[in-house]
């Protein structure tokens, strides 16, 4: 019989915002270290209307890229990476291999 450890929970909220200027901040994921280039996940502008233009630069992100609020962008951030994080009992994804052509 084998027995697997369960996934240890994920913080509800490992979001770095880092200001950058008056109306654009960076996104870190703090539960990474410093040196690790995927720690840093977005970019966001505040245009003219107020609204949060964002470049997501890594997955998983929200499908979307503008946003009303930061905290509608982070709440969307959070249930993007909590959808995403699959279980490590679940089989990989089964890729088809075909013959080659002549």
């Amino acid at each position: 019989m084998t027995m697997t450890a369960p996934e240890p929970p994920r913080p509800a909220s490992v979001w770095e915002v880092i200001p950058l200027t008056h109306n654009s901040w960076r996104i870190c994921d703090a539960a990474l270290m410093e040196a690790d280039a995927s720690r840093l996940v977005a970019y966001i502008d505040r245009n003219e209307s107020g609204h949060f233009d964002v470049l997501w630069l890594r997955s998983p992100c929200p499908t979307r890229s503008r946003y009303r609020s930061m905290d509608e962008l982070l709440a969307e951030l959070d249930a993007a990476q909590t959808a995403d994080t699959p279980s490590r009992s679940t089989r990989p994804t089964h890729i088809p291999h075909f013959p080659p052509t002549h």
